[in-house]
């Protein structure tokens, strides 16, 4: 018996009109029912509502999201609007989650502020906290209208007792007395904080560029928070739970300063998402939804700029000093891992001291020290321990010096740097820059 052939079909196809009227807006209509009463919710209750709501929020906002994009709301002149309200709100919703939940842990993060900074921090929280929800507002209210006007908004049910409760369940937690963990050599501790080091100088560098806006976007941020991601999670698999963690409280602080760093660049990653991806095609919008020109989008990346970025770098900084002090306590000295780096500049006239011979004694030098050591030029990164890669990098930089003075930076443990600077001082007159970059 031959097997029955199937008749083919395509995988998509367009919806008609009576799809659209009987089985794609009463399963919007739907899906958007819970989500319209915590939008209402949001705009009653605005900065009394806490964490655990937009934790809410944010999956009913994604839950509408998904089906949209799956039935290609994006590309449709009737659905486009209110898909990128849908996913405005989404985006928002998850950075005042991270603000909030920063104010909320913030004691628990022990960061040792001065009373002085600890005030400017917390303040800017509050001021960036207002600024969201001040726009998350103007979200909803443009998403109620466009809700009635798609006919998907429930009409009010007047037995409903107006609370709506959208608190997460109190967890109750297992009592942690799993035998601890013995660091053993120190050599993960120092590795976890040579990882922690070497992330703070990137960031130090990064913040510290030019093109700093050119550079602020979400593949960036991204990676910067990813990284905070691991760290932490490299801490609480195999440092917190350590007789070492509670010998030296410093750790725990330590621990801190990658939490709030991590919960900033979520927040941040946030918000540029949204800047990205929908700022433009609002702007466009708001010629015909007068309700979107009150969104200040310009304030939606200074946000990111003047405010999460140099605090991120002042914890980077602040981070790196405790990492310093946990050197000491281990009995380390702290000059051959804590990192710096520093930039100079040699002067054209010193191309012919500039060539392999006199100039490759660097990588010995390098090769003394434990921690990684690059030296940096015209963007591009060598590893200063590697003859190979110092034998490719020395003719591109003489090929420069024939024009012009060339900046070289070099970034390894302090005592490192120094005596690499001073290496290059003596073989070409390196002429160290006015400021110095630490991380």
């Amino acid at each position: 018996m031959e097997p029955t052939k199937k008749t083919s079909r395509a995988l998509e196809e367009i919806m008609s009109s009576e799809d659209i009227n009987n089985i794609f807006i009463p399963k919007l209509k739907e899906l958007s029912s819970s989500f319209f009463d915590i939008a209402k919710y949001f705009i009653e209750h605005k900065s009394f509502c806490s964490k655990e709501f937009f934790v809410t929020f944010t999956k009913e906002s994604d839950k509408i999201e998904g089906f949209l994009d799956d039935h290609g709301a994006g590309n449709n002149k009737t659905f486009f609007y209110f898909r990128e309200l849908i996913a405005a709100i989404r985006w928002f919703t998850q950075a005042i989650f991270q603000n909030l939940h920063i104010i909320s842990r913030y004691e628990s993060y022990f960061l040792n502020l001065s009373l002085e900074k600890e005030k400017e921090f917390l303040d800017t929280l509050k001021n960036n906290l207002n600024f969201l929800v001040e726009t998350l507002t103007i979200f909803c209210r443009e998403i109620l209208v466009e809700g009635k006007i798609l006919n998907i908004l429930p009409e009010a049910d007047v037995n409903k007792s107006g609370f709506v409760s959208f608190e997460i369940p109190y967890r109750k937690m297992l009592p942690s007395d799993l035998e601890q963990q013995d660091v053993g050599d120190r050599d993960r501790l120092i590795n976890f904080l040579l990882k922690f080091l070497d992330l703070g100088q990137d960031l130090e560098m990064f913040s510290s560029d030019h093109n700093l806006e050119s550079y602020i976007t979400e593949e960036t941020l991204e990676n910067f928070r990813s990284r905070y991601h691991r760290l932490q999670s490299i801490y609480d698999t195999y440092i917190g739970n350590t007789d070492i963690a509670d010998q030296l409280r410093s750790l725990a602080s330590l621990r801190g300063h990658i939490s709030v760093n991590l919960h900033l660049f979520e927040m941040a990653r946030s918000l540029i998402h949204f800047y990205e991806r929908h700022t433009e095609r609002l702007t466009r919008i708001s010629e015909e939804k007068p309700g979107l020109r009150e969104i200040r989008f310009n304030d939606i990346r200074k946000c990111v700029e003047l405010f999460i970025l140099p605090f991120v770098v002042f914890f980077a900084r602040t981070g790196k000093n405790l990492a310093e002090q946990i050197f000491q306590s281990l009995g380390t000295d702290p000059d051959e891992y804590v990192l710096e780096t520093i930039s100079f500049v040699i002067s054209p006239y010193r191309i012919e001291d500039f060539h392999l011979r006199p100039v490759m004694p660097v990588t010995q030098i390098a090769a003394k020290y434990s921690a990684n050591i690059d030296l940096y030029f015209n963007r591009k990164r060598y590893d200063l321990k590697s003859p190979l890669e110092m034998a490719m990098a020395i003719p591109d930089i003489r090929e420069r010096l024939a024009i012009e003075s060339v900046r070289l930076i070099v970034r390894g443990p302090r005592k490192a740097t120094r005596e690499i600077l001073e290496f290059f001082t003596q073989c070409c007159g390196a002429i160290p820059e006015q400021q110095l970059i630490k991380k």
